[in-house]
């Protein structure tokens, strides 16, 4: 009988570690479909920034004067929007983080600075977009936040605490003197 039951609940083991296994290998499939293409989708990120880049290096005013250049910004602003669209296929999609408050998972502070009007740990300036691939960080924005002001900047200065009279030892000791001699 030991023998039996001992086959039966090795049977249930199996049985369970199987259905666990089955499990696992659906949820890594899932992710590997989901993101095996994150490697290779974050060095890709280069081709927008570049025309992004590219796009931001043209003044409106020479716009006006060469029209070869406007023709080519056309052009640069055309694949940028193929670029997206590509991109945006296979769940790749730039954040908008401007005005959000910091979050260390999707954004890389550059430099904090006081800004009048923005709350401490606000974004108020992006100096490199950041992207997510479905729900994951691919690469974190790159960005300025606002700080708290500094409470010395406005003249508010917390008390600060004096130093202690160089005879405040004496000082201690005569006083606890003068109290037990009250004590009756």
């Amino acid at each position: 009988h030991v023998q039996i039951e001992d086959v039966i609940a090795r049977r249930v083991q199996v049985k369970q570690e199987t259905s666990q296994a089955a499990s696992r290998h659906k949820t890594d499939l899932a992710n590997e479909t989901k993101y095996g293409i994150a490697k290779f989708a974050k060095a890709v990120l280069q081709v927008p920034d570049n025309l992004e880049r590219a796009a931001a290096s043209v003044k409106p005013e020479e716009l006006e004067k060469d029209v070869e250049l406007k023709h080519m910004k056309e052009s640069v602003s055309k694949m940028q929007k193929v670029v997206d669209q590509t991109l945006m296929k296979f769940g790749v999609k730039e954040m908008k983080v401007e005005g959000e408050v910091f979050d260390p998972q999707k954004h890389e502070a550059m430099f904090a600075m006081e800004m009048p009007g923005k709350d401490p740990n606000t974004i108020f300036h992006v100096m490199e977009p950041g992207y997510e691939i479905h729900d994951r960080t691919l690469r974190a924005a790159r960005v300025g936040v606002a700080k708290g002001p500094a409470a010395y900047a406005r003249g508010n200065h917390a008390p600060r605490p004096r130093a202690a009279p160089a005879d405040l030892g004496r000082r201690l000791r005569r006083a606890g003197r003068a109290a037990s001699k009250r004590r009756p």
